[in-house]
């Protein structure tokens, strides 16, 4: 159980397909007319860095993929799908091989060829790099070139998650410009393959982008259709609405439930996305001495927490409750598997009898971009059981680097998919299963208080079109068109 507890906090996503080969892709645009236009994207931070290879929050994300590309992708629907890599195919449990794409440059003129994806790997890899994604990719022994369109992961062992990795976490970089300026520089003007180019980063304030006007054809992304974009991090929700009504922004993330309503009545859409994200407050049960080390304490706090209440009354409905770590939306769901009931008496009786009738002083980390209402209600309910919990907001670098470093408070309010058992096939039938059971024995020994799937939220401007909204939360600006009015 420990193991599976450390294998939380990887946050790996539970869509990984295999099979012999890729999926044909269906691009979004084609992109029939010249680029015009200013989109504009209100987010809720701005991004960490400008190397992929160190941004691990959704904002920058959005910025990532706008700039760069994977060899594989996931598209609008969750599949994995073509991207630098027009098709691949599972050799044997530790051989896969791709085909690359040909005729793609990245925004300085440089080529995409083996060598970059050869390159990529071994960046990522490195040590004094220090990219909170290295170990994901541990897995890989050699990147082995076959011939100039082809190369082989060769991994020391199975790892299921690897597609999924390389669709959310290896951004081919370019090898020739990084060694010629070094590893600070591109984080600070980053040359990548994908529908945009960099202009400018000012720091908290905006990021500013330009179409990519020779960008490849056959990405699920589709083809630019703006000439620029921009990205600004706004952290008031207020604000934010407030910049969607005036004009200034076209699209927003994160609207208030409360909020959708005025919104909609001003004449803006509303997006709404299911996303294969669950919300929890991570609880410290490998950490002995503590109260939340004993299972029966555990279990009290998911049977104190009026889950169904928050999602009524705070979310106004926009989530689905959760049982355990594996939600709906993810590999080996079981709807058999119940969330648990609000029962204050039952929860009161287990906390007696692990010894803490008078309950106990607890902190509660999150983030600053987090939805603050929502753990501040959590806080409340727990309350009610004499578990006097205090949330602390940090920032959200802050907050990752303290999670990384297991300096985390003993409740750690997160929005992730989780476990990484199973791992050990491809074999997507063998692990649901795997996942299935791992779903009962996490329901009856929990490692969090157990909350909702997420339901992502996005204000859309009128002028825009052609935008969706994608499951990984990150915002996909190409294929998105603005009017002049």
């Amino acid at each position: 159980m420990r193991k599976i507890l450390a294998y939380s906090f990887l946050a790996i996503w539970l869509l990984v397909a295999c099979g012999t080969t890729a999926p044909p892709v269906t691009p979004t645009s084609v992109g029939a007319s010249a680029p015009r236009g200013r989109l504009v994207v209100a987010q809720t931070v701005d991004a960490q860095s400008m190397d992929p290879y160190q941004v691990n929050q959704v904002a920058g994300e959005s910025v990532m993929k706008a700039l760069f590309d994977h060899l594989i992708e996931r598209d609008f629907d969750g599949n994995l799908v073509p991207g630098l890599a027009e098709s691949w195919k599972v050799v044997d449990e530790k051989t896969i091989e791709f085909r690359l794409r040909q005729g793609v440059n990245f925004h300085n003129g440089e080529p995409f060829t083996a060598e970059a994806v050869k390159y990529s790997v071994e960046r990522i890899q490195n040590a004094d790099l220090k990219s909170a994604f290295r170990s994901n990719f541990k897995a890989i022994q050699e990147v082995r070139i076959v011939d100039p369109q082809t190369v082989r992961f060769i991994l020391d062992k199975t790892d299921a998650a690897i597609l999924d990795n390389l669709s959310a976490q290896l951004a081919i970089v370019p090898p020739k410009y990084i060694q010629a300026v070094g590893d600070a520089e591109f984080a600070r003007k980053p040359v990548g393959s994908g529908p945009f180019k960099f202009v400018e980063w000012v720091k908290d304030d905006h990021i500013t982008l330009e179409a990519n006007a020779n960008y490849w054809s056959g990405s699920f992304k589709g083809k630019p259709q703006v000439q620029t974009v921009v990205f600004r991090p706004v952290p008031e929700s207020s604000t934010r609405i407030a910049e969607l009504r005036t004009g200034r922004a076209d699209l927003i993330q994160d609207v208030p439930p409360d909020q959708v309503k005025d919104v909609k009545d001003a004449g803006f859409g509303i997006a709404v996305k299911d996303v294969p994200q669950e919300a929890f407050i991570f609880l410290a049960s490998d950490a002995p001495g503590t109260p939340l080390a004993d299972k029966r304490v555990r279990q009290a706090l998911n049977y104190g927490v009026n889950v169904d209440g928050i999602i009524q009354n705070v979310l106004l409905g926009y989530a689905r409750r959760i049982a355990s770590p594996i939600g709906p939306l993810s590999l080996g769901y079981d709807s058999g598997v119940k969330p648990y009931l609000y029962d204050l008496v039952k929860a009161k009786a287990l906390l007696a009898e692990a010894g803490y009738t008078n309950g106990f002083d607890v902190v509660i980390d999150a983030t600053t971009s987090d939805k603050t209402l929502t753990t501040e209600a959590v806080a409340g309910e727990l309350g009610k059981l004499n578990v006097r919990a205090t949330v602390r907001r940090l920032e959200l670098g802050i907050f990752n680097d303290n999670w990384g470093k297991k300096l985390s408070s003993p409740m750690v309010a997160a929005r992730w998919s989780v476990i990484a058992e199973g791992a050990a096939t491809l074999d997507q039938t063998k692990r649901a299963q795997i996942y299935a059971q791992l779903s009962k024995v996490l329901n009856e020994d929990p490692l969090a208080i157990y909350l909702w799937n997420t339901q992502n939220l996005y204000g859309v401007g009128k002028r825009v079109a052609g935008w969706r909204p994608h499951p990984r939360s990150y915002l996909v600006v190409s294929g998105v068109s603005v009017s002049e009015n």
